[in-house]
């Protein structure tokens, strides 16, 4: 939702951060979050959401079971994944675990936090 929000291009960030081949995995219950607030979130949401569902496009949809930021974890720690997310909360658990993060810093660019 982030380039629907703050206006960041999250791809040419991801290239610029990774600085290598990459593939975007998006789970299951991820795209679910996503469609649901595309209905019924405040506008703004909504058409974050939106963008982040047109995003979507340019990986792949794994299927998974579970919650959101359950099956972030599972995936991230099982197949050593690098996961992007701006849930504070998440991002701490994901660090706890010795998973990259990226996430969005000062409302314009994309960092990463840990080691790759």
């Amino acid at each position: 939702m982030i380039p629907g929000m703050f206006g960041v291009d999250i791809l040419s960030e991801l290239e610029r951060l990774l600085e290598r081949p990459y593939k975007l995995a998006i789970p299951n219950p991820v795209v679910q979050e996503l469609k649901r607030i595309s209905e019924h979130g405040k506008p703004k949401e909504r058409a974050a959401a939106r963008v982040g569902l047109l995003l979507i496009k340019r990986g792949s949809v794994i299927k998974a079971k579970g919650g959101a930021d359950e099956v972030i974890l599972k995936l991230a720690t099982h197949k050593q994944c690098v996961v992007g997310t701006t849930d504070a909360l998440l991002r701490k658990e994901l660090r706890r675990q010795g998973v990259p993060v990226i996430y969005l810093r000062q409302k314009s660019h994309l960092a990463i936090d840990g080691w790759i």
